[in-house]
């Protein structure tokens, strides 16, 4: 035991006196800034989102700017330049035409645009396609079923994404400036909240209550969207069928046509947009995709 007690006491002096010895200090920081080398796709977003709409693309998965309520996956790069063209071809373009220049994406539309690669899925079992964060962000999942054939297919590309782009933006300009509340009053108290789901039987039951699509009937904020979002990515044979899908009624249709003057209205006095026309150049470039280049950047 005395020996141990020595022992541990010379030990402890000794790192005494090496602790008391002086050491000259490296000048140089350890915290230095990786560089990162920026890829082709990395310098598309920069010059033609960044420099002329102040939107930024993340396609490369960022847990923070993800939900953490569900299991995501990343997008693969080749699905995110495919998207990132037709965001740009299909989404901002049709406004830049119709307003005469880019300031009203620039000035609206959320500063930040987050790829999913797969969906997520609420716990009622519907998949979500797309969120809005207030003006901030929207996030868009399955950004990885984008691919050569899909990219093309209107229908796929509507149905996957831009109906969601259009209607996530529909928010965004309402909670800039709020839709008239005459609106509110047409569907009244036939909003049925979280119970859309099970709610309808189809689109058709929907319709003939007066709303565009289940999800519509959930409020009133999410009816002016889907009207708005519907409308734009539709062509008029495509609305019309929609209108008069199985189980709908003449009753209902005349609900949604009041409803959408609303929209048009709006649209018009608020943001000096013709709904029309915006479908038209939309419907134009959706039949231009065999001949756009999704790839090359």
């Amino acid at each position: 035991m005395k020996f141990n007690k020595t022992y541990l006491f010379l030990l402890a002096g000794t790192l005494v006196l090496n602790g008391c010895k002086k050491e000259k200090l490296d000048p140089n920081s350890v915290f230095v800034d990786s560089k990162i080398e920026k890829n082709a796709l990395d310098n598309y977003i920069y010059n033609n989102l960044v420099l002329d709409y102040n939107i930024d693309v993340l396609y490369k998965y960022v847990d923070k700017e993800s939900d953490q309520n569900y299991n995501l996956v990343p997008a693969n790069y080749d699905s995110s330049i495919r998207m990132t063209k037709l965001l740009k071809y299909l989404g901002f373009e049709p406004y830049d035409d119709v307003t005469g220049g880019k300031s009203f994406i620039k000035g609206y539309f959320p500063k930040l645009i987050n790829y999913i690669g797969e969906a997520a899925y609420r716990n009622n079992g519907t998949r979500i396609l797309g969120t809005a964060e207030g003006a901030r962000k929207i996030t868009l999942y399955e950004v990885n079923r984008l691919n050569a054939t899909s990219g093309v297919n209107a229908n796929f590309l509507t149905d996957s994404y831009f109906h969601t782009i259009h209607h996530e933006f529909q928010h965004i300009l309402n909670q800039t400036t709020d839709f008239p509340s005459s609106f509110r009053t047409i569907s009244g108290t036939s909003y049925v909240d979280d119970l859309w789901v099970s709610a309808w039987a189809n689109d058709g039951a929907a319709i003939a209550a007066g709303f565009i699509s289940p999800y519509a009937s959930s409020s009133d904020k999410e009816d002016f969207a889907e009207l708005y979002s519907f409308y734009v990515t539709l062509s008029a044979a495509q609305w019309d069928a929609r209108l008069n899908a199985t189980g709908s009624t003449a009753a209902g249709r005349t609900i949604i046509n009041n409803k959408l003057i609303l929209v048009k209205n709006y649209m018009l006095t608020v943001w000096n947009i013709d709904m029309d026309v915006l479908r038209a150049n939309i419907q134009a470039r959706i039949a231009n995709l065999p001949n756009f280049n999704q790839t090359s950047l």
